[in-house]
Protein backbone atom coordinates (compact mmCIF):
# COMPACT_ATOMS: atom_id res chain seq x y z
CA UNK A 1 0.00 0.00 0.00
CA UNK A 2 1.05 3.17 -1.06
CA UNK A 3 1.98 5.49 2.00
CA UNK A 4 0.15 8.42 0.78
CA UNK A 5 -3.29 6.97 0.42
CA UNK A 6 -5.30 7.57 2.81
CA UNK A 7 -8.29 5.30 4.22
CA UNK A 8 -11.36 6.62 5.92
CA UNK A 9 -13.66 4.81 8.49
CA UNK A 10 -15.21 2.23 5.91
CA UNK A 11 -11.80 0.94 5.06
CA UNK A 12 -11.99 2.58 1.31
CA UNK A 13 -9.07 4.71 0.11
CA UNK A 14 -9.53 8.35 -1.27
CA UNK A 15 -8.83 7.35 -4.80
CA UNK A 16 -12.10 5.33 -4.69
CA UNK A 17 -14.11 7.80 -3.31
CA UNK A 18 -13.14 10.13 -6.57
CA UNK A 19 -14.14 7.35 -8.44
CA UNK A 20 -17.11 6.61 -7.33
CA UNK A 21 -18.12 10.41 -6.68
CA UNK A 22 -17.12 11.17 -10.51
CA UNK A 23 -19.97 10.35 -12.35
CA UNK A 24 -22.71 12.14 -10.05
CA UNK A 25 -20.68 15.20 -10.84
CA UNK A 26 -20.67 14.37 -14.50
CA UNK A 27 -24.38 13.95 -13.96
CA UNK A 28 -24.74 17.73 -13.00
CA UNK A 29 -22.70 19.50 -15.83
CA UNK A 30 -24.71 17.44 -18.06
CA UNK A 31 -28.14 18.68 -16.72
CA UNK A 32 -26.94 22.19 -15.98
CA UNK A 33 -25.58 22.38 -20.00
CA UNK A 34 -29.19 20.97 -20.89
CA UNK A 35 -30.76 23.93 -18.82
CA UNK A 36 -28.44 26.23 -20.23
CA UNK A 37 -29.28 25.15 -23.84
CA UNK A 38 -33.07 25.08 -22.74
CA UNK A 39 -32.57 28.73 -21.48
CA UNK A 40 -30.98 30.13 -24.53
CA UNK A 41 -34.26 28.35 -26.60
CA UNK A 42 -36.54 29.98 -24.55
CA UNK A 43 -34.55 33.32 -25.28
CA UNK A 44 -34.07 32.93 -28.87
CA UNK A 45 -38.19 32.12 -29.00
CA UNK A 46 -38.68 35.13 -26.41
CA UNK A 47 -36.62 37.39 -28.85
CA UNK A 48 -38.58 35.95 -32.11
CA UNK A 49 -41.83 36.62 -30.15
CA UNK A 50 -41.16 40.06 -29.47
CA UNK A 51 -39.62 40.48 -33.10
CA UNK A 52 -42.68 39.38 -34.84
CA UNK A 53 -44.97 41.63 -32.69
CA UNK A 54 -42.62 44.93 -33.44
CA UNK A 55 -44.33 47.13 -36.46
CA UNK A 56 -43.41 46.92 -39.76
CA UNK A 57 -40.58 49.05 -41.25
CA UNK A 58 -41.36 50.48 -44.50
CA UNK A 59 -37.97 51.91 -45.08
CA UNK A 60 -35.96 48.79 -44.46
CA UNK A 61 -37.75 46.95 -46.32
CA UNK A 62 -37.66 49.53 -49.34
CA UNK A 63 -34.01 49.29 -48.52
CA UNK A 64 -33.92 45.81 -49.26
CA UNK A 65 -36.05 45.89 -52.56
CA UNK A 66 -33.89 48.66 -53.50
CA UNK A 67 -30.17 46.45 -52.54
CA UNK A 68 -32.00 43.53 -54.39
CA UNK A 69 -33.08 45.44 -57.69
CA UNK A 70 -29.63 47.47 -57.62
CA UNK A 71 -28.11 43.86 -57.40
CA UNK A 72 -29.67 42.44 -60.46
CA UNK A 73 -28.59 45.41 -62.14
CA UNK A 74 -24.76 45.00 -61.44
CA UNK A 75 -25.60 41.42 -62.71
CA UNK A 76 -26.99 42.06 -65.91
CA UNK A 77 -25.66 45.78 -66.53
CA UNK A 78 -25.46 45.01 -70.38
CA UNK A 79 -28.69 44.43 -70.63
CA UNK A 80 -30.18 47.22 -68.43
CA UNK A 81 -27.81 49.52 -70.57
CA UNK A 82 -28.97 48.03 -74.02
CA UNK A 83 -32.99 48.03 -72.74
CA UNK A 84 -32.06 51.78 -71.26
CA UNK A 85 -30.71 53.24 -74.58
CA UNK A 86 -33.45 51.11 -76.48
CA UNK A 87 -36.00 52.90 -74.27
CA UNK A 88 -35.11 56.39 -74.73
CA UNK A 89 -34.14 56.30 -78.43
CA UNK A 90 -38.08 54.82 -78.56
CA UNK A 91 -39.57 57.68 -76.72
CA UNK A 92 -37.37 60.52 -78.46
CA UNK A 93 -38.63 59.09 -82.17
CA UNK A 94 -42.16 59.00 -81.16
CA UNK A 95 -41.71 61.88 -79.63
CA UNK A 96 -40.25 63.74 -83.28
CA UNK A 97 -43.18 61.95 -85.43
CA UNK A 98 -45.70 63.73 -83.52
CA UNK A 99 -43.74 67.16 -84.57
CA UNK A 100 -45.12 69.64 -87.85
CA UNK A 101 -41.74 68.21 -89.67
CA UNK A 102 -43.25 64.55 -89.86
CA UNK A 103 -47.67 65.76 -89.67
CA UNK A 104 -48.99 65.07 -93.59
CA UNK A 105 -53.09 64.88 -94.15
CA UNK A 106 -54.66 61.51 -94.57
CA UNK A 107 -57.93 62.96 -96.25
CA UNK A 108 -59.78 66.04 -97.42
CA UNK A 109 -61.37 66.24 -94.82
CA UNK A 110 -58.54 67.03 -92.33
CA UNK A 111 -57.39 69.94 -94.49
CA UNK A 112 -58.90 73.31 -92.67
CA UNK A 113 -61.37 75.27 -94.95
CA UNK A 114 -59.18 78.51 -94.55
CA UNK A 115 -56.48 76.51 -96.79
CA UNK A 116 -58.77 76.56 -99.29
CA UNK A 117 -59.70 80.51 -99.15
CA UNK A 118 -55.96 81.40 -99.27
CA UNK A 119 -54.70 79.03 -101.56
CA UNK A 120 -52.35 77.53 -99.57
CA UNK A 121 -50.01 74.73 -101.20
CA UNK A 122 -49.50 71.21 -100.48
CA UNK A 123 -46.81 69.32 -101.64
CA UNK A 124 -47.13 65.28 -102.40
CA UNK A 125 -46.43 62.80 -105.46
CA UNK A 126 -49.10 61.33 -107.36
CA UNK A 127 -49.23 57.75 -106.71
CA UNK A 128 -52.51 56.75 -108.99
CA UNK A 129 -54.87 58.58 -111.76
CA UNK A 130 -58.72 57.30 -111.58
CA UNK A 131 -59.87 55.84 -114.56
CA UNK A 132 -62.68 58.22 -115.48
CA UNK A 133 -65.80 56.76 -117.28
CA UNK A 134 -66.08 59.19 -120.26
CA UNK A 135 -66.30 56.58 -122.60
CA UNK A 136 -69.26 54.66 -120.90
CA UNK A 137 -71.03 58.34 -120.55
CA UNK A 138 -70.72 59.19 -124.20
CA UNK A 139 -71.66 55.70 -125.26
CA UNK A 140 -74.79 56.25 -122.80
CA UNK A 141 -75.26 59.15 -124.19
CA UNK A 142 -75.13 58.43 -127.94
CA UNK A 143 -77.53 55.92 -127.53
CA UNK A 144 -80.10 58.35 -125.87
CA UNK A 145 -79.25 60.45 -128.66
CA UNK A 146 -80.67 57.82 -131.18
CA UNK A 147 -83.70 57.06 -129.03
CA UNK A 148 -84.58 60.93 -128.80
CA UNK A 149 -83.00 62.02 -131.91
CA UNK A 150 -81.43 65.25 -129.69
CA UNK A 151 -78.03 64.45 -128.97
CA UNK A 152 -76.82 65.77 -125.71
CA UNK A 153 -72.94 65.92 -125.16
CA UNK A 154 -73.00 67.42 -121.92
CA UNK A 155 -72.74 65.11 -119.61
CA UNK A 156 -69.95 64.23 -121.85
CA UNK A 157 -68.28 67.09 -121.51
CA UNK A 158 -68.15 67.46 -117.37
CA UNK A 159 -65.87 64.69 -116.22
CA UNK A 160 -63.15 65.94 -114.32
CA UNK A 161 -59.07 64.67 -114.67
CA UNK A 162 -58.73 63.10 -110.48
CA UNK A 163 -55.32 61.59 -109.14
CA UNK A 164 -54.38 60.17 -105.87
CA UNK A 165 -51.60 62.02 -104.29
CA UNK A 166 -49.97 61.28 -100.92
CA UNK A 167 -49.23 64.34 -99.18
CA UNK A 168 -45.90 64.78 -97.67
CA UNK A 169 -44.42 66.13 -94.37
CA UNK A 170 -41.44 68.78 -94.24
CA UNK A 171 -38.88 65.18 -93.66
CA UNK A 172 -41.34 63.21 -96.46
CA UNK A 173 -40.27 65.82 -99.09
CA UNK A 174 -36.64 65.13 -98.95
CA UNK A 175 -37.35 61.15 -99.24
CA UNK A 176 -36.04 59.56 -102.78
CA UNK A 177 -38.32 57.77 -104.89
CA UNK A 178 -37.14 54.43 -103.38
CA UNK A 179 -37.46 55.52 -99.98
CA UNK A 180 -40.90 56.58 -100.69
CA UNK A 181 -41.99 53.44 -102.60
CA UNK A 182 -40.73 51.53 -99.21
CA UNK A 183 -43.05 53.71 -97.13
CA UNK A 184 -45.92 53.50 -99.27
CA UNK A 185 -45.28 49.42 -99.52
CA UNK A 186 -45.20 49.60 -95.81
CA UNK A 187 -48.45 50.85 -94.99
CA UNK A 188 -51.09 49.06 -93.05
CA UNK A 189 -53.44 48.57 -96.10
CA UNK A 190 -50.60 47.52 -98.32
CA UNK A 191 -49.16 45.29 -95.51
CA UNK A 192 -53.00 43.51 -95.27
CA UNK A 193 -52.80 42.42 -99.39
CA UNK A 194 -54.78 45.61 -100.61
CA UNK A 195 -53.81 47.83 -103.73
CA UNK A 196 -51.96 50.94 -102.92
CA UNK A 197 -54.35 53.32 -105.03
CA UNK A 198 -57.26 51.43 -101.93
CA UNK A 199 -55.63 53.11 -99.21
CA UNK A 200 -57.12 55.48 -97.21
CA UNK A 201 -54.96 58.13 -96.22
CA UNK A 202 -54.81 59.56 -100.42
CA UNK A 203 -55.45 62.81 -100.87
CA UNK A 204 -58.23 63.16 -104.15
CA UNK A 205 -56.71 66.02 -106.36
CA UNK A 206 -59.04 67.01 -109.09
CA UNK A 207 -57.25 69.07 -111.47
CA UNK A 208 -58.95 72.57 -112.03
CA UNK A 209 -60.37 73.70 -115.49
CA UNK A 210 -60.09 71.04 -117.68
CA UNK A 211 -61.98 67.79 -117.74
CA UNK A 212 -61.33 64.48 -119.62
CA UNK A 213 -60.94 63.87 -122.91
CA UNK A 214 -63.49 62.30 -125.21
CA UNK A 215 -62.90 58.64 -126.22
CA UNK A 216 -60.42 59.19 -129.36
CA UNK A 217 -58.35 56.52 -131.23
CA UNK A 218 -54.45 56.40 -131.62
CA UNK A 219 -52.20 55.17 -134.32
CA UNK A 220 -50.39 52.12 -133.67
CA UNK A 221 -47.19 53.07 -131.98
CA UNK A 222 -48.37 56.48 -130.62
CA UNK A 223 -49.17 57.47 -127.04
CA UNK A 224 -52.39 55.80 -125.72
CA UNK A 225 -55.18 58.04 -123.88
CA UNK A 226 -54.00 58.18 -120.02
CA UNK A 227 -50.68 56.84 -120.85
CA UNK A 228 -48.55 60.26 -120.33
CA UNK A 229 -50.56 60.72 -117.24
CA UNK A 230 -50.36 57.03 -115.58
CA UNK A 231 -46.64 57.36 -116.48
CA UNK A 232 -46.09 60.52 -114.47
CA UNK A 233 -47.90 58.00 -111.26
CA UNK A 234 -45.75 55.06 -111.70
CA UNK A 235 -42.45 57.89 -111.49
CA UNK A 236 -43.94 59.11 -108.15
CA UNK A 237 -43.60 62.68 -109.89
CA UNK A 238 -43.69 65.25 -106.92
CA UNK A 239 -46.37 68.09 -107.10
CA UNK A 240 -47.76 70.81 -105.80
CA UNK A 241 -51.57 71.31 -105.14
CA UNK A 242 -53.08 74.55 -104.98
CA UNK A 243 -56.26 74.15 -102.74
CA UNK A 244 -58.83 76.14 -104.63
CA UNK A 245 -62.40 74.19 -103.34
CA UNK A 246 -63.81 70.78 -101.52
CA UNK A 247 -65.99 69.42 -103.70
CA UNK A 248 -68.62 66.66 -101.12
CA UNK A 249 -71.56 64.69 -101.11
CA UNK A 250 -74.27 66.86 -100.87
CA UNK A 251 -75.84 64.72 -97.89
CA UNK A 252 -72.61 66.22 -95.89
CA UNK A 253 -72.15 69.50 -97.64
CA UNK A 254 -74.48 71.22 -94.69
CA UNK A 255 -72.82 69.85 -91.56
CA UNK A 256 -69.41 70.13 -89.67
CA UNK A 257 -66.39 68.16 -89.16
CA UNK A 258 -65.13 67.40 -85.88
CA UNK A 259 -61.40 66.84 -87.31
CA UNK A 260 -61.33 70.28 -88.87
CA UNK A 261 -63.26 71.72 -86.13
CA UNK A 262 -60.46 70.97 -83.70
CA UNK A 263 -57.80 72.48 -85.64
CA UNK A 264 -59.79 76.14 -85.42
CA UNK A 265 -60.56 76.27 -89.16
CA UNK A 266 -63.68 78.71 -90.45
CA UNK A 267 -66.38 77.13 -92.74
CA UNK A 268 -67.76 74.20 -93.53
CA UNK A 269 -66.34 70.79 -92.51
CA UNK A 270 -68.29 67.29 -92.40
CA UNK A 271 -69.79 65.01 -90.13
CA UNK A 272 -67.85 61.41 -89.30
CA UNK A 273 -68.70 58.72 -91.26
CA UNK A 274 -67.65 57.23 -94.69
CA UNK A 275 -68.64 60.11 -96.50
CA UNK A 276 -65.65 62.05 -96.15
CA UNK A 277 -64.01 59.30 -98.43
CA UNK A 278 -65.38 60.42 -101.78
CA UNK A 279 -64.13 63.95 -100.97
CA UNK A 280 -62.00 65.99 -103.54
CA UNK A 281 -59.95 68.80 -103.37
CA UNK A 282 -60.03 71.29 -106.90
CA UNK A 283 -56.70 72.15 -106.89
CA UNK A 284 -54.18 73.73 -109.82
CA UNK A 285 -50.79 71.27 -109.64
CA UNK A 286 -47.23 72.15 -110.70
CA UNK A 287 -44.98 69.72 -111.70
CA UNK A 288 -41.40 69.41 -112.60
CA UNK A 289 -40.88 68.15 -115.96
CA UNK A 290 -37.37 66.37 -115.22
CA UNK A 291 -35.55 65.79 -112.18
CA UNK A 292 -33.53 68.68 -112.93
CA UNK A 293 -35.88 71.34 -113.84
CA UNK A 294 -35.68 74.46 -111.50
CA UNK A 295 -38.78 75.55 -112.29
CA UNK A 296 -42.29 73.81 -112.26
CA UNK A 297 -44.60 73.91 -114.70
CA UNK A 298 -49.08 73.65 -114.83
CA UNK A 299 -50.16 70.11 -115.38
CA UNK A 300 -53.52 71.37 -116.75
CA UNK A 301 -51.62 73.26 -119.50
CA UNK A 302 -49.43 70.45 -120.48
CA UNK A 303 -52.30 67.98 -120.75
CA UNK A 304 -54.46 70.72 -122.82
CA UNK A 305 -51.67 71.76 -124.90
CA UNK A 306 -50.57 68.49 -125.81
CA UNK A 307 -53.97 67.43 -126.31
CA UNK A 308 -54.61 64.80 -123.45
CA UNK A 309 -57.46 66.70 -121.77
CA UNK A 310 -59.98 69.26 -122.86
CA UNK A 311 -60.69 72.56 -121.70
CA UNK A 312 -64.02 73.43 -119.02
CA UNK A 313 -66.52 76.35 -119.25
CA UNK A 314 -65.13 77.07 -115.42
CA UNK A 315 -62.87 76.53 -112.72
CA UNK A 316 -64.58 73.05 -112.10
CA UNK A 317 -67.25 70.83 -113.38
CA UNK A 318 -70.56 70.63 -112.61
CA UNK A 319 -72.30 67.32 -111.00
CA UNK A 320 -76.06 67.31 -109.45
CA UNK A 321 -75.03 64.47 -106.85
CA UNK A 322 -71.89 67.14 -105.14
CA UNK A 323 -71.51 70.52 -104.35
CA UNK A 324 -68.06 72.88 -104.25
CA UNK A 325 -67.53 74.82 -101.32
CA UNK A 326 -64.83 76.48 -99.17
CA UNK A 327 -64.32 78.30 -102.57
CA UNK A 328 -62.47 82.02 -102.55
CA UNK A 329 -64.71 84.92 -102.85
CA UNK A 330 -61.58 87.43 -102.87
CA UNK A 331 -61.45 89.62 -106.12
CA UNK A 332 -58.00 88.85 -107.24
CA UNK A 333 -58.58 85.85 -106.75
CA UNK A 334 -61.60 85.25 -109.32
CA UNK A 335 -59.38 87.92 -111.74
CA UNK A 336 -56.94 85.16 -111.96
CA UNK A 337 -58.64 82.47 -112.16
CA UNK A 338 -60.24 84.04 -115.40
CA UNK A 339 -56.77 84.53 -116.46
CA UNK A 340 -55.94 81.47 -115.87
CA UNK A 341 -58.81 79.97 -117.67
CA UNK A 342 -57.63 82.24 -120.53
CA UNK A 343 -54.19 80.64 -120.81
CA UNK A 344 -55.81 77.32 -120.95
CA UNK A 345 -57.79 78.38 -124.04
CA UNK A 346 -55.04 79.58 -125.53
CA UNK A 347 -53.13 76.31 -124.83
CA UNK A 348 -55.78 73.87 -126.74
CA UNK A 349 -56.25 76.45 -129.95
CA UNK A 350 -52.59 75.36 -130.46
CA UNK A 351 -53.50 71.86 -130.09
CA UNK A 352 -56.29 71.46 -132.43
CA UNK A 353 -54.30 73.65 -135.23
CA UNK A 354 -51.16 71.44 -134.39
CA UNK A 355 -53.39 68.44 -134.16
CA UNK A 356 -51.75 67.25 -131.17
CA UNK A 357 -53.47 64.16 -128.91
CA UNK A 358 -57.10 63.58 -129.22
CA UNK A 359 -57.41 66.65 -131.90
CA UNK A 360 -55.93 63.94 -134.49
CA UNK A 361 -58.96 62.13 -134.42
CA UNK A 362 -61.82 63.21 -137.01
CA UNK A 363 -64.59 62.01 -134.77
CA UNK A 364 -63.08 64.60 -131.82
CA UNK A 365 -63.06 67.55 -133.63
CA UNK A 366 -66.32 66.99 -135.93
CA UNK A 367 -67.48 67.39 -132.31
CA UNK A 368 -65.84 70.92 -131.39
CA UNK A 369 -66.98 72.15 -135.22
CA UNK A 370 -66.31 75.61 -134.21
CA UNK A 371 -63.39 75.75 -132.69
CA UNK A 372 -61.35 73.58 -135.48
CA UNK A 373 -63.20 76.15 -137.93
CA UNK A 374 -61.05 79.07 -136.34
CA UNK A 375 -57.80 76.71 -136.14
CA UNK A 376 -58.08 75.90 -140.01
CA UNK A 377 -58.80 79.79 -140.61
CA UNK A 378 -55.65 80.72 -138.61
CA UNK A 379 -53.14 78.16 -140.41
CA UNK A 380 -55.08 78.45 -144.05
CA UNK A 381 -56.20 81.89 -144.29
CA UNK A 382 -53.63 84.80 -146.09
CA UNK A 383 -52.57 87.33 -144.30
CA UNK A 384 -55.33 90.07 -146.19
CA UNK A 385 -58.20 87.59 -145.01
CA UNK A 386 -57.14 87.95 -141.45
CA UNK A 387 -56.50 91.65 -141.54
CA UNK A 388 -60.02 91.77 -142.92
CA UNK A 389 -61.91 89.55 -140.41
CA UNK A 390 -59.72 92.04 -137.93
CA UNK A 391 -61.52 94.68 -138.75
CA UNK A 392 -64.82 93.85 -138.95
CA UNK A 393 -64.05 92.55 -135.49
CA UNK A 394 -63.60 95.85 -134.53
CA UNK A 395 -66.23 97.84 -135.78
CA UNK A 396 -69.04 95.62 -135.27
CA UNK A 397 -69.53 94.10 -138.86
Amino acid sequence: MMPNEERNEDGASSTELELEVSPSASDDSDSASANNISLGKAEDLGHATTTTNEPFDIRQAVGQATHRFSDLINENIIAARYATMATVLLLGTYGVSKTPFFFRYKSVSDIPAEYFTKRRALHGRIVHVLENNADSTAAASLAASKNTGIQNTSNVAEKPVICLVRHLSPVGRLLSKSAFDFSLSNSPSVRLGGRIEDSRDLLKIEIAGIKAPPFYRSAAGMEQPGEWLNRLAANRTPVACTLMARRVDNATSGVTNVATAKRGAKGDTFEIGESHVNERAICQVRYRPTMFSLFRQDLASTLVASGRASLLSGIHVDESSTSVIDGSTDLKNLQDDAKYLERLGTDEFEAVKQNRGMWNDPNVRNERPDLVEEAEFEQTASAGKKLWRWIRERIGL
